[in-house]
């Protein structure tokens, strides 16, 4: 403890060799934050066994989610405006104040806005951009990583900020280039995950009425099974059964039954040889660095060829493995080189978009037939109904040719309607006539019968 003790410095000496202490720590702030960076730009991380800068930052150098996510939202933005890193340097801005700018800045005025943000506090900053008037306010026009930490409430980062990570382009392995912005999320993030201080997590959802109507259905139905109608235990049947329903979909086959899995020709890999490699890999990345870090991502696994397909390898359970997305990219361009990849990325790119625009042309051409057909039976139909009517017409006329009063005659008309459209004129009256006789016919037949 005396090896810290300071006691002895006159004031002026202390205050003097803060100073300086402080001007080198945001020195090295900035330098770190600029590694953070190229990290993050060249995708390093790959290589160390993480699969996102977020990763990395909390296995390899120990941070908080909260601090890896601000400077990982600083980076990117200083990236896109070096002039960020002499604001951390000098000590302008901090990495908090930074990641509150870090969704505002623009081209047009990114300058002007960390100027004005000079040696201002978190919420003087947030009041700042929070002025309609302000024309440094510039929001972001999609929602972006930069905006998954919030400016405007002061709870811890990780309840409001981390739990948006699964949707952030850190997560997908791969950050974009320089300016590029994210595309906004298809859905908004509606459930949150958190350990509770008994070792246990709370889950915290918000659902439409339509998932609320399905829940209480769902109590309903397991109402022997339990009267309490607990949602935490509806919700614990529902992911078990969900899970099963999912791993037979993925995999298949029954777990353990995959054990005398043979290999398979070609691309295609059978079910129980990937349940084989699932079960072997632990359903988790086998990727390992190469000071023996093991990835320990579990999402978007891919089943991977460890001699590719393209250089004679084989769909066997020992050329198969277990990796992330990101892993699976970085081990094609290591081994086949990524100019070939990329090559391949853009044949498919443009396959998939000569498809979908052949796809397109003929969701046109059909478009355009049916709208031929239905012009063409409207047609028909109206010369149908004309027809029809001409022959109503006639019908009527005929029958009140023949004295028929008017009530008899519509009837005998709306009989013709009902016959075939390819009934004549004479077949329609005749009918007509034997429909409107058959009264008179039963008549004479029980006068008949009454005379006998």
């Amino acid at each position: 403890m005396r090896r810290y003790s300071r006691m002895h410095l006159p004031p002026e000496v202390a205050m003097r060799n803060l100073d300086a202490i402080d001007l080198e720590e945001k020195s090295r702030l900035a330098e770190g934050i600029a590694l953070i960076a190229v990290l993050d730009e060249r995708r390093d991380y790959l290589a160390a066994g993480y699969s996102c800068m977020r990763s990395y930052c909390m296995g390899r150098l120990h941070m908080s989610e909260d601090k890896a996510l601000r400077r990982i939202q600083v980076a990117r933005a200083a990236l896109r405006f070096p002039e960020v890193f002499e604001c951390l340097a000098d000590g302008r801005l901090s990495v908090t104040t930074a990641a509150v700018l870090a969704p505002h800045l623009e081209p047009e005025t990114a300058a002007s806005l960390l100027e004005a943000a000079a040696f201002l506090s978190r919420p003087e900053i947030s009041r700042m951009l929070a002025v309609p008037s302000c024309p440094l306010a510039v929001a972001p026009a999609e929602p972006t990583f930069e905006s998954l930490v919030e400016t405007s409430s002061c709870q811890h980062a990780p309840v409001h900020a981390i739990s948006d990570l699964n949707r952030c382009d850190c997560v997908a392995g791969h950050s974009t280039a320089s300016g590029e912005r994210q595309a906004p999320a298809e859905h908004p993030r509606r459930g949150r995950v958190s350990p509770s201080a008994t070792g246990e997590y709370d889950v915290r959802l918000t659902i439409t009425p339509a998932e609320h109507g399905e829940l209480v259905r769902a109590q309903a139905l397991l109402g022997h099974a339990l009267p309490s109608g607990d949602p935490a235990l509806v919700y614990a049947r529902a992911v078990s059964h969900y899970l099963a329903h999912l791993a037979k979909q993925r995999l298949g086959v029954k777990p353990g039954a995959a054990a005398q899995a043979g290999g398979a020709t070609g691309r295609a890999i059978p079910k129980a040889l990937r349940r084989l490699v699932w079960e072997h890999d632990g359903g988790r990345c086998a990727f390992v660095s190469a000071d023996g870090h093991r990835c320990e991502e579990i999402r978007r696994l891919e089943i991977d060829h460890i001699t590719p397909v393209a250089l004679g390898g084989e769909s066997t359970p020992d050329n198969l493995r277990l990796l992330c997305s990101c892993h699976n990219a970085y081990e094609a361009e290591r081994v086949l080189g990524r100019e070939h990849v990329q090559r391949r990325r853009e044949l498919a790119q443009r396959e998939r978009a000569k498809a979908e625009l052949a796809a397109q042309a003929s969701r046109e051409r059909q478009r355009a037939r049916d709208a031929v057909a239905t012009e063409e039976a409207t047609a028909r139909a109206k010369v149908r109904d004309a027809a029809k009517q001409a022959r109503h017409d006639d019908v009527y006329a005929a029958l009140r040719g023949l004295r028929s009063g008017s009530a008899e005659a519509r009837r005998g008309a709306g009989i013709a309607d009902a016959m075939p459209d390819d009934a004549s004129l004479e077949a329609c009256l005749r009918a007509a006539l034997t429909e409107l006789a058959r009264p008179l016919l039963m008549r004479g037949e029980r006068m008949a019968r009454c005379t006998t």
